[in-house]
């Protein structure tokens, strides 16, 4: 009786795991907004294997060695654990029954972003390839499946060097491989907004003009159909703007005339008394819904929108609805340690999170398109984008083709965030000869096609090279990575390079894509500095850097961007720098999550309307000298001092960078407890005297 009773426990079991996997299919969320509003599943739960395996698109594959996997899914995560990292092809197969609700649909298969070519094979049939590692990409499959019939889908993965692709090289960062965002099968009527064209929405708002009095938008909608009816029965649209208080503000209902295949619509709206996105001042969102009806089918979605004017002159600095905006934040790499690239949403949040808590007014997405929730959550919280293709450091002039094409998707499928700002084409690309090498001759003509493709945002780079060069100053907007007194030079020669520059170029724009200096928490010893190669990079030198570079910039208003390298360490793989392999140490955050350095509370004291009392060089716990300083970031008018339990002293701010010393404090020999006191708010460390 005992193996009965196994066999039928095992059947229970197996049967509510599968149970438990539909269920999670079916009400787990997408991120994507038109995806979510779909009937949908999430496809989570696949078997991977690593390497090579002939055939594995075979219904009767062996899998039996495979492993069992969560998506969103990496398998790079010995880049981050060891020196070097395994490059190359690597297999996921799935397999999930179609719902009856789906029948008489058209069915679709998307994934928002494959590391770093993907092959998608659906019942063994090849239905798709797709080259870039950073955007989403989405087929049709209602020709290869069948309703309550198991599908069998199979993704052969890469993230092999391919020199017809960009990034070419993994020198500034890991090229991760993997299915490491989300993945979602779905449906729509017969006749639907078109969700293949170009993985993005298939609708674009555009911004025509901009009075106080009207507003005035173009939606153009991409239409599909497969309905053999649909050229002798009219469709018609409606269109519904709510603003963000869910208040009508414009609608329309358009017929359309009969159409094969695929079409576009055009219409024109007004709202009156327009709302701007503001940035962090009013992020405010209004929202288009978009419903198409034919042949009694309704396909319907949503997009918010903004309104917004954005300019940049080499006199005043940034622009924002003609208002004075300065435009200062952070760089963000999008990894965890725990995790690498395969990011929860949880862990999005998180990350946006941070980045709002420290005041950032702009973000760098650095260096390709991140995901789509990031893209949200900077259009709510007001935070500007500069976002970018992978077109970074190097070029083999075989990549022309694939960099147009993560261009056309970077835009195409990011229209309508209001929150960024510019579309980046390069980072660091240099020309050394002449204006006819291939790197210049491909920023020209992306930079054409990114206006053909939206008209309404200047286009940006980041050179590390002079003001003046083969590749600076095609894009609209020109930025530079300096990194004074970390490469090269002394902190304080930022604020003459940005002088002389403004002096001799007074009609280019300035802008500072990226600047910073390494810090490792461990490091507290400030005597002992290996910048910018060996394995001491003390976190007070760090801090220091941020200190001097801040006032630099905040002095001078002309400085239309400025970013900070990088809000998160992140990983490089075989790097050996700053006491931990294979890390970028410049984050102002630990690669965990898990400890915010002394410099990014400097830069929440002087960019964010929190009230904050924060005592730098906590970490440097053993004192050797009797006299110390006790430093103190705060915006608070006042701040006292007490040392083990006695009042020392109270000063008041006076520095523009909100930095207060107390010098002199005489430290007793062993435990020394030190507290800070400025209103309500209260801060102690305790430091011992060796």
């Amino acid at each position: 009786m005992e193996p009965l009773n196994n066999d039928l426990s095992q059947m229970k079991a197996k049967k509510l795991f599968t149970l438990f996997i539909l269920h999670a299919f079916l009400t787990l969320q997408a991120q994507i907004p038109f995806v979510k509003e779909r009937n949908h599943i999430n496809l989570t739960e696949w078997l991977f294997a690593k390497g090579v395996h002939y055939n594995a698109q075979k219904i009767n594959f062996n899998t039996s060695d495979w492993q069992k996997v969560s998506v969103p899914h990496t398998y790079s995560m010995d880049a981050i654990n060891a020196m070097g990292y395994f490059q190359g092809e690597a297999w996921y197969r799935t397999q999930v029954s179609i719902p009856k609700s789906m029948a008489n649909e058209r069915v679709f298969i998307r994934f928002e972003a494959v590391g770093k070519e993907a092959q998608v094979y659906v019942n063994e049939k090849n239905i798709g390839e797709h080259k870039g590692g950073y955007a989403a990409f989405c087929y049709e499959i209602t020709d290869f499946i069948t309703p309550n019939t198991p599908v069998n889908i199979a993704v052969k993965v890469s993230n092999a060097p391919n020199f017809k692709m960009i990034p070419v090289d993994d020198n500034l960062f890991n090229h991760y491989g993997g299915m490491y965002r989300s993945v979602q099968i779905f449906s729509t009527p017969k006749t639907n907004i078109s969700p293949t064209f170009y993985a993005s929405s298939g609708v674009f708002v555009a911004q025509k003009e901009i009075k106080k009095e009207a507003a005035t938008i173009e939606i153009r909608t991409h239409l599909s159909t497969q309905s053999a009816t649909n050229s002798k029965i009219n469709s018609k649209i409606n269109y519904k703007i709510v603003d963000a208080k869910n208040q009508i503000v414009a609608q329309k209902e358009q017929i359309l005339p009969p159409f094969k295949k695929d079409s576009l619509v055009t219409t024109l709206f007004e709202i009156k008394n327009p709302i701007l996105w503001n940035g962090r001042k009013n992020p405010h969102l209004y929202t288009v819904q978009i419903s198409l009806e034919a042949n009694n089918k309704t396909d319907q979605i949503h997009q918010t929108f903004g309104l917004k004017t954005f300019e940049v002159t080499a006199e005043k600095g940034t622009q924002l609805n003609h208002q004075d905006y300065r435009l200062y934040g952070v760089a963000m790499h999008q990894e965890w340690k725990q995790t690498g690239p395969a990011l929860s949403a949880e862990q999005h949040h998180k990350d946006m999170a941070i980045i709002d808590e420290i005041g950032a007014t702009a973000l760098r997405l650095s260096h390709y398109q991140h995901a789509d929730l990031t893209y949200q959550l900077a259009d709510e919280k007001g935070i500007l984008v500069w976002t970018e293709i992978p077109f970074v450091h190097d070029y083999s002039g075989r990549e022309q083709e694939n960099a147009k094409m993560q261009l056309t998707e970077l835009i195409l499928q990011n229209y309508n965030h209001p929150s960024i700002f510019t579309w980046g084409l390069w980072n660091e690309v240099r020309a050394y000869n002449s204006k006819s090498e291939a790197c210049v001759q491909l920023t020209e003509e992306l930079n054409k096609l990114a206006h053909q493709l939206d008209p309404t945002r200047p286009t940006a780079s980041a050179s590390d090279r002079g003001i003046e060069g083969f590749m600076e100053n095609i894009t609209n907007l020109q930025a530079w990575n300096k990194y004074y007194g970390w490469y090269y030079g002394k902190y304080e020669d930022l604020g003459k390079w940005l002088d002389e520059s403004h002096s001799k170029y007074p009609t280019i724009p300035l802008g500072i894509s990226e600047y910073g200096a390494g810090g490792n928490i461990a490091n507290q010893n400030n005597s002992i500095q290996d910048k910018p190669f060996g394995q001491n990079f003390p976190e007070m030198d760090q801090s220091l850097c941020h200190e001097i570079s801040w006032k630099i910039i905040k002095d001078r208003p002309f400085v239309w961007s400025s970013f900070v390298w990088n809000i998160f360490d992140f990983s490089v793989a075989g790097w050996n720098r700053g006491g931990i392999t294979n890390l970028n140490h410049k984050g102002l955050v630990t690669y965990d999550r898990t400890t915010k350095k002394d410099a990014f509370y400097f830069y929440k004291t002087n960019w964010s309307k929190e009230a904050v009392l924060y005592i730098a060089e906590r970490r440097n716990t053993i004192r050797k000298e009797t006299e110390t300083t006790v430093k103190v970031y705060t915006n608070q008018p006042t701040a006292t001092l007490w040392l083990n339990g006695k009042k020392i002293a109270t000063q008041k701010l006076t520095s523009d960078i909100n930095i207060i010393e107390f010098k002199n404090i005489k430290l007793a020999k062993g435990n020394n407890h030190i507290e800070l006191k400025a209103g309500k708010l209260t801060d102690d460390v305790n430091w011992m005297l060796d």
